[in-house]
């Protein structure tokens, strides 16, 4: 049997999203959460975590294009990260503070890190963060999602991948972390709870032992948000009567995702 971790990301950015993920987490079908720190509603949401750590992981969500004061669109990130245009030293003490956010909101450190829109593999972003987890947790290093793809996995994942995975992925080996080294849940939000349902079954069949498989749930979809029909969507899915059925078919576990 597989052992497959299944995460949920943006916990904290919105009520219906962190309904959704705690209503998963209790239900024992998450692997764990990704946290954005810099969200208004994520201190509230952190009060949460505390009674279900047991059950599943708390990560954080590396933001750089969301909450942040100075932030910045993903594709002109992508740009000045693949030209070293960012400054480093911004970059560091950013990281720094959405970990120690985490760190005061819930009193330990993150069990794994990941990325919003995956700007933890752009170049320089990926340096700067581990030499920040590197100097915070040197003793007990939290987990990485890696935004890894394989051929046949499709444009999407493969171009998200493209952009960094494999330079995090050697990076991150090197200096002592666990990972998650190929991430499969990449797709264009555009189905119906038959066709996520299909996409589910087909990332469960496709992963191997150690992959990860993304998600992004809410209850109901949030006003303003480009994919907040998705999300109910998919919550639906991750919640209904024959989601154990699907980790039977495709012979996979649920991991737990602690250091």
């Amino acid at each position: 049997m597989k052992t497959v971790f299944l995460t949920a990301d943006d916990y904290g950015c919105h009520p219906a999203v962190d309904a959704a993920v705690l209503d998963l987490i209790d239900a024992g079908r998450l692997s764990g959460a990704a946290c954005m720190t810099r969200a208004p509603g994520w201190a509230a949401a952190a009060t949460h975590i505390v009674t279900r750590q047991e059950y599943a992981g708390f990560g954080l969500h590396l933001d750089f294009t969301e909450f942040v004061p100075a932030r910045r669109g993903l594709w002109p990130l992508i740009a000045l990260s693949h030209v070293r245009r960012l400054d480093p030293t911004q970059l560091r003490d950013e990281i720094a503070t959405q970990c120690a956010r985490f760190e005061d909101a819930t009193g330990r450190a993150p069990d794994y890190v990941d990325g919003h829109q995956h700007v933890h593999q752009l170049p320089q972003i990926r340096d700067a963060l581990i030499e920040v987890l590197l100097t915070r947790y040197g003793s007990c290093l939290p987990w990485l999602r890696i935004s890894g793809a394989r051929p046949g996995d499709g444009f999407k994942p493969r171009f998200i991948a493209a952009l960094g995975a494999q330079a995090l992925l050697r990076c991150a080996r090197a200096t002592g972390f666990h990972v998650m080294p190929r991430l499969l849940g990449a797709y264009g939000f555009d189905c119906d709870a038959a066709g996520y349902r299909h996409r589910l079954a087909h990332w469960f069949a496709a992963a191997d032992d150690g992959d990860a498989v993304m998600c992004h749930p809410a209850t109901q979809a949030v006003p303003g948000d480009p994919i907040g029909r998705a999300r109910a969507v998919e919550h639906g899915v991750l919640a209904g009567a024959d989601f154990h059925d699907l980790l039977a078919t495709a012979d996979i576990q649920i991991g737990r995702l602690r250091p």
